[in-house]
């Protein structure tokens, strides 16, 4: 079987006492991999962020057509297509370390030959292997957080990824805004620093001892376990899967549904989010609202405070609940937007500002859902499956938005966008599951 949820409650002893590996207290082992994967995420924020300041620099050097820029902000989002299916199922098959390691030497090389751009299409090309790295952290990271974390607050932990996504997006910002210079190939290049500072944590990281289970390799995973949590703990037993992890395995008669809901909700959530926070300067403008410092700022705080907030309430309210009510408000509040662009202008700003704060608030269960829903088999698998799935929408939004936005106007497009919010609540309503408080198998 593919995908199995094993249903909560207290925990259970095994023949010697021991408890389940996820019940260990907090131990040097949870912090080294929540910094390990949570310095990824800021790193994946920082990488599709930068491209924003970068290509209003880069405009008038390379006389950059609406659908020029459209080609280069989703380039790195049609990497992650790619990068999720293949680099998933890799870590399945291979281990999640290696694959999840040594991916960070490729983010440093990819970052720093963006110094060398000369033309629009060796710039998408490198946006495109870079977008491919990204891939791996949306595939194996959540996987590797969710491994090697506790079960209770695994909400809250899983869901600060997209914390870490969204400090790393909304620096690139900031590092936009404060350059003075004009060299946008160097402000590309700057995401080699944090790329090296994550790659010397995660080469401190022990294979995941559920992976190691998984594969038979039990000694391998004591080992683990003694060193690291203590011999009081134990790892449930794993069903053993086929000696190679397959997609196939996640299209079944049992498991085609979750995994199915796992890409589609993911895939309506950040179709209108990143053609919005991409081309955030032009959205504004659209609004009438005259981009300054003070605005970017402002925009920034709410972001980050709506990933706060939604890492709260994944740790109030089940997962099922969560993603239902995000999807009903970011539906009327674009809804909102697009219908009654003539409203009074405190009216379109706060609608404006709801949507900066439940977005991102939305987009923590991304992070949760998809770890929660696949089990250990085939599980890096499944989360590359959801997360390419998504930048389907990602990277046609972001691809259309600026010639959308000139043919068809603000209004007309924003009422579009609220087509993926519908399109979720539906499928969220008929399809969500509930995974809160599950161990993971």
């Amino acid at each position: 079987m593919a995908i199995a949820i094993l249903s909560g409650g207290p925990a259970v002893r095994d023949a010697q006492g021991r408890l389940p590996v996820d019940e260990a207290p907090l131990k040097t082992i949870h912090v080294l991999a929540a910094a390990a994967v949570l310095g990824g995420a800021v790193l994946d924020g920082y990488v599709l962020g930068i491209v924003g300041p970068a290509l209003s620099l880069a405009g008038n050097e390379m006389q950059l057509s609406a659908l020029a820029q459209g080609l280069i902000a989703s380039s790195a989002l049609i990497g992650i297509f790619v990068g999720g299916l293949f680099f998933g199922n890799l870590a399945d098959r291979f281990g999640r370390r290696p694959v999840f390691g040594w991916n960070l030497a490729a983010f440093i090389l990819l970052s720093l030959m963006q110094l060398f751009v000369q033309d629009v299409w060796q710039l998408v090309a490198l946006r495109l292997a870079l977008g491919l790295a990204v891939g791996v952290e949306y595939a194996v990271g959540s996987s590797v957080l969710a491994e090697f974390s506790r079960r209770r607050g695994r909400g809250m932990l899983l869901g600060s990824f997209s914390i870490g996504w969204q400090v790393g997006f909304t620096l690139a910002f900031i590092v936009g805004a404060l350059y003075q210079g004009d060299n946008w190939r160097m402000l590309l290049a700057t995401s080699a620093v944090p790329a090296i500072i994550t790659f010397v944590l995660r080469m401190t990281l022990p294979e995941t001892p559920m992976w190691l289970q998984a594969r038979g390799r039990k000694a391998e995973a004591r080992a683990v376990v003694d060193r690291h949590f203590g011999k009081e703990f134990y790892i449930p037993e794993i069903e053993l899967g086929a000696e190679h992890a397959s997609p196939r395995e996640l299209f079944t008669a049992r498991t085609w549904r979750q995994s199915l809901y796992s890409g589609l909700f993911w895939f309506c959530q950040v179709g209108p989010f990143f053609g919005i926070f991409t081309f955030m300067m032009p959205v504004l403008q659209s609004l009438g609202v005259e981009e300054s410092g003070s605005v970017d700022m402002w925009l920034n705080a709410i972001q980050i405070a709506g990933a706060f907030a939604g890492m709260l309430l994944l740790h109030w309210m089940s997962r099922r609940g969560f993603v239902i009510w995000t999807f009903a408000i970011i539906l009327l509040t674009l809804l909102g937007l697009g219908l009654f662009p003539q409203a009074p202008a405190w009216i379109v700003l706060g609608l404006f500002g709801i949507y900066m704060f439940v977005a991102p608030a939305a987009n923590d269960i991304q992070y949760v859902y998809p770890p929660e829903i696949f089990d250990t088999h085939v599980r890096a698998t499944g989360v590359g499956f959801s997360a390419a799935f998504s930048r389907i929408s990602a990277a046609g939004v972001t691809f259309l938005l600026p010639w959308l936005m000139q043919t068809f106007g603000f209004s007309a497009t924003l009422t579009m966008m609220a087509g993926f919010p519908l399109l979720g609540l539906v499928l969220s309503i008929m399809w969500a599951p509930e995974t809160k408080g599950k161990h993971l198998s």
